[in-house]
């Protein structure tokens, strides 16, 4: 399997966790499963996905975050549509509805949907793939995606879908692990963010600055963050 990053083929073992085999790219460094799980296996994964109901239980503190983080940027969109992909039970939309957005959200999970759908009924809400995204829901000026990327088989496919979902000069709010912060240990089997078949890919900020500009997404900004983890603003050029 070749790197999705920089798409060499010269990869070394870092290791095996939960029965999965782990790679690191020996050309750019990001790392990977290896193989890939197949589609069915991931789908009956994430249908009632687990960590559903314990972000129920954090919904308050969760539409907190999110409305910081849009408050600071959303006057930056050329618009107010707004869609988070990989919405979850639906908090970033609740955050974005209380800014006066125009609040959409799509998972893959037809259980997170229904209990956004339950909680926050004013927002906009399909259940499905980023493939299905509904056509007659159009483009959008603030695309935001929070710790999903590292759970995709083909972030490739995912971010063709975005790039042609994302109006001109469209923000792009992006989260996930960071495994080029400090604070990872130097056993990176060891990192709780190594969890297949849950997360799949492990970005540093290098990588997703080659990744989001090959798409089309030029990096406005890397938050800091004292966590490992990893937060880019980014607008589609």
């Amino acid at each position: 399997m070749a790197c999705l990053i920089c798409r060499g083929t010269a990869c070394a073992p870092v290791g095996a966790k939960f029965g999965y085999e782990i790679v690191r790219c020996t050309a750019c460094g990001f790392r990977f499963v290896d193989p890939t799980p197949s589609a069915g296996e991931l789908t009956r994964y994430y249908q009632d996905y687990k960590a559903s109901p314990a972000y129920a239980k954090k919904a308050a503190r969760k539409i907190q975050r999110a409305r910081r983080r849009l408050r600071r940027y959303a006057h930056k969109a050329p618009g107010r549509r707004f869609i988070d992909v990989g919405c979850n039970i639906g908090t970033a939309v609740a955050a974005a509805l209380e800014l006066g957005l125009d609040a959409y959200g799509i998972d893959i999970d037809e259980a997170s949907i229904a209990t956004a759908r339950d909680h926050y009924p004013g927002g906009h809400y399909h259940a499905g793939p980023i493939e299905s995204l509904p056509a007659e829901w159009g483009q959008f000026d603030f695309i935001y995606t929070s710790e999903v990327i590292e759970h995709l088989p083909d972030p490739h496919a995912y971010f063709e879908v975005l790039r042609a979902r994302a109006a001109d000069n469209a923000l792009l709010y992006l989260t996930t692990p960071d495994a080029g912060h400090w604070r990872v240990p130097s056993d990176f089997l060891s990192w709780e963010h190594v969890k297949p078949p849950e997360h799949l890919s492990y970005f540093t900020k290098d990588n997703v600055r080659r990744f989001l500009a090959e798409h089309g997404f030029e990096i406005l900004k890397f938050e800091i963050n004292l966590k490992a983890g990893l937060k880019a603003l980014a607008r589609k050029r």
